[in-house]
């Protein structure tokens, strides 16, 4: 075997190498549509905010959060699936989660950023929320008291909103 051809026959591997790893990364399915499929449920947020966001006046939430970066909200008005990454630890007295929305009818096909600040104070526990909408817009700043839920938490992963789920006033 010549060295031109040894050459020629170790790209062509390493590119159908490459071509094989690129195909096993992929977010497409069989249809073409990209999948997020949630891992195991770890703990779940169930939010009352004080100050909304008026195009989105729900004033009750929950978040679910799965062991691969996968969150799911539900409230009155959303119920769609993103991504998340965590900064801290639910036991501290601070921490930070980050959350990308994927593209879903809440948000006009859109995505949005959010990041909520949540703390574990003596008297309550409450959480500052910023957002940026897909436009670079900034929403007004959000706020609130929330309810952190960890344990076993598979039979309340919930597919809709139920008023059941409020941890604000009941009506």
């Amino acid at each position: 075997m010549s060295m031109h051809t040894g050459s020629s026959l170790l790209l062509a591997m390493a590119m159908s190498s490459t071509a094989v790893q690129a195909a096993d990364l992929s977010f497409l399915n069989s249809q073409g549509n990209i999948e997020m499929q949630p891992g195991k449920l770890l703990f779940l947020h169930k939010l009352h905010y004080r100050k909304l966001y008026e195009e989105k006046p729900f004033p009750d939430a929950v978040i679910y959060y799965y062991s691969n970066g996968v969150y799911k909200i539900l409230s009155q008005g959303e119920n769609h699936y993103g991504l998340y990454v965590q900064q801290g630890s639910v036991k501290d007295q601070t921490y930070t989660i980050r959350y990308i929305s994927a593209p879903s009818q809440d948000w006009g096909g859109k995505t949005a950023f959010h990041q909520l600040t949540y703390v574990n104070g003596a008297q309550a526990s409450l959480f500052l929320q910023n957002a940026i909408t897909d436009t670079g817009e900034q929403i007004a700043q959000q706020n609130g008291e929330f309810i952190l839920q960890e344990g076993e938490l598979d039979a309340v992963d919930n597919a809709q909103w139920d008023d059941k789920m409020k941890i604000g006033p009941k009506k």
